[in-house]
């Protein structure tokens, strides 16, 4: 990361939580982003998948407590 990109880092890093979220939001949102299609593809599958039950999904819970863990 660059020094000059430190330097603007370092008052937002001094923010309550939910405004460096939305800090973080409105960079990410300023950013052009393409996806994929075949990754749309797979995305649409999934959710077709979930909605119609014949695959489950995990709990967001659990899903950040295997990443706090470092598992799968």
């Amino acid at each position: 990361m660059s020094e000059a990109t430190m330097q603007l880092l370092q008052p937002l890093f001094a923010l309550p939580p939910d405004e460096r979220l939305e800090a973080a939001q409105a960079l990410q949102e300023s950013v052009p982003f393409e996806i994929d299609p075949a990754f749309d593809a797979v995305l649409d599958r999934r959710r077709r998948e979930i909605e119609s039950g014949q695959e489950k999904g995990i709990p967001a819970e659990e899903v950040f407590r295997r990443v706090r863990e470092g598992r799968p």
